[in-house]
């Protein structure tokens, strides 16, 4: 878990909430966990091959400390054991900034253990009332949040790994200290790239649940289907803020329709457009600039590319079609009919459905319902 306030003491979010609704720690974590899963679901996203979890790697950690206690990067007072800043050069790599000792002093309650109020916390002595504490070389206490990260990301993808991300709102402290204890563990990068997404916004304001200015997964589902979800965050480049509003979702609609109606039209013919699509993912994942390169192309795209397209931009782009109970008996009125060799029957079925706004299209997988309606492209590609 993390702490509630911005300090590297206090009270744990996750301890917190067990207190107020007198659960376990673990068992706060395994709701949430579970129901982060059951987003992942719903919107087709691949579940991580491995979740680790902070409490089943105490071990590891304390040994991690002891490493860099012994390479004189790190030293412990009263319990607590700090990451001595000064003593690691390369701080300050990735944010571009070395936090002065009155910039350190303004933004959080100075610590008068530490050597340096820039040093972080590596081990934190608990108190009585601490709910998860293990006992360690320094005392009975709990590791800090920087240390869980590098420890278990070193454990299952190695050191250095590819790719390390997060929001933009993490740069500094936590990857700056991230790097640091790292680096001075092992003497090689943690990351060879660091990618920070920009920040989720709604009404143009910050989305974060202590200030109950959110929209949950589930909420949103109830809103839009998985798919238009999916576009409606392509249009904004992942380095830059995204507000979520009626708007976007309204004009994701629009894309996601002109897609689903393209794919059911394309022929099986060669067009190059994947390579294409690749030049534009492979520059800093620039997924607008690919989707605007499918929406250009609409017209000339074949069953493959849509294939593809639906592979990486992980879409099915499926049309959801609202008809209505009487609508529903014709169409099955009509393929019975169909079914038993009364084609007469069944075109007139067709026609009076076609009346209704609603196209059959017979296909090998069974009969594809479509309902007519007045599209328009929209400017939404930022």
């Amino acid at each position: 878990g993390h702490l509630v306030g911005d300090e590297e003491v206090g009270e744990d979010k996750i301890e917190k909430e067990a207190k107020e609704q007198r659960k376990t720690p673990q068992e706060i974590a395994e709701y949430w966990q579970s129901q982060y899963f059951q987003d992942l679901k719903s919107l087709d996203i691949l579940k991580p091959d491995i979740s680790p979890r902070a409490t089943e790697h105490i071990s590891e950690m304390i040994d991690f400390i002891k490493v860099l206690i012994k390479k004189g990067f790190a030293y412990e007072v009263l319990g607590n054991v700090y990451f001595e800043v000064k003593k690691f050069t390369g701080y300050g790599q990735l944010s571009g900034r070395r936090t002065s000792e009155e910039e350190e002093g303004k933004r959080v309650q100075v610590d008068q253990n530490k050597k340096n109020p820039i040093d972080f916390v590596l081990w934190l002595k608990a108190d009585k009332n601490h709910l998860q504490k293990w006992p360690s070389p320094w005392g009975e206490g709990y590791p800090g949040w920087h240390l869980e990260c590098s420890v278990m990301s070193a454990k299952y993808l190695g050191q250095p790994f590819d790719i390390h991300g997060s929001a933009n709102e993490h740069i500094f402290p936590h990857h700056e200290n991230e790097i640091a204890q790292s680096e001075a563990y092992a003497g090689m990068p943690l990351a060879n790239f660091w990618v920070h997404s920009g920040m989720l916004t709604i009404n143009g304001q910050k989305m974060a649940k202590s200030a109950k200015n959110y929209v949950t997964i589930k909420d949103a589902l109830k809103e839009a289907d998985k798919d238009t979800i999916k576009i409606a965050f392509m249009g904004t480049h992942w380095k830059k803020p995204f507000n979520w509003s009626e708007e976007a979702l309204k004009e994701a609609r629009i894309v996601k329709d002109r897609l689903a109606r393209a794919s059911m039209e394309a022929q099986s013919i060669k067009t190059g457009i994947q390579k294409e699509l690749n030049e534009a993912l492979e520059n800093d994942f620039n997924i607008p600039v690919a989707l605007s390169i499918v929406l250009n192309n609409l017209s000339r795209l074949s069953i493959d590319d849509f294939e593809y397209i639906k592979k990486v931009f992980g879409l099915k782009l499926t049309l959801d079609i609202a008809i209505s109970k009487q609508q529903e008996e014709m169409v099955k009125d009509r393929n019975n009919a169909r079914d038993k060799g009364d084609y007469k029957e069944a075109d007139k079925l067709r026609t009076e459905l076609e009346k209704e706004g609603i196209i059959l299209e017979d296909t090998p997988s069974g009969t594809r319902i479509i309902k007519i309606s007045v599209l328009k492209k929209g400017g939404f590609l930022n």
